[in-house]
């Protein structure tokens, strides 16, 4: 079986210049302000941990599909499901201003009842959705041993 990878598609410098300038406003502003040391030095240090929780997301998000299962990556998380953990995928809308993101997404439930999102597996990265998650629902019934 050929490993699937659902990810970003577009590149990455432009996201990553945007939370440069991000990160740079917010500390210039900061230290225009003439807030006290530690002051100045905690929202510099919480402006970082917001600009680099994106950056992570940037770079590590996406969805990997392999014989043993399916993997979701997040930006400091990782979910794992083996086949006969997956109940269902289902690609369900979501409701959205015109253009503003993705109008179908995928969920995986799983045997424990849980449902969560699948990075990157929606309409706007994939025009061809739903032929894809065909794809994925033969994968899941095969594995299953289930016709």
């Amino acid at each position: 079986m050929v490993e699937r990878v659902y990810r970003r598609q577009a590149p990455a410098w432009k996201p990553a210049l945007l939370i440069g300038l991000m990160f740079a406003a917010g500390t210039a502003e900061v230290l225009i302000s003439g807030l006290r040391g530690w002051v100045a030095a905690f929202l510099i240090a919480m402006l970082l941990a917001a600009d680099g929780f994106f950056a992570l997301t940037l770079l590590r998000a996406r969805t990997v599909v392999r014989a043993s299962g399916i993997t979701a990556y997040g930006a400091l998380r990782v979910r794992k499901w083996s086949w006969p953990e997956i109940r269902e995928l289902r690609v369900e809308t979501v409701q959205r201003a015109q253009g503003a993101g993705p109008g179908q997404i995928v969920h995986l439930y799983d045997t424990a009842g849980r449902r969560t999102t699948l990075p990157f597996l929606n309409d706007r990265v994939l025009p061809h959705l739903h032929a894809e998650v065909e794809i994925l629902h033969g994968m899941l019934a095969g594995r299953r041993g289930v016709a």
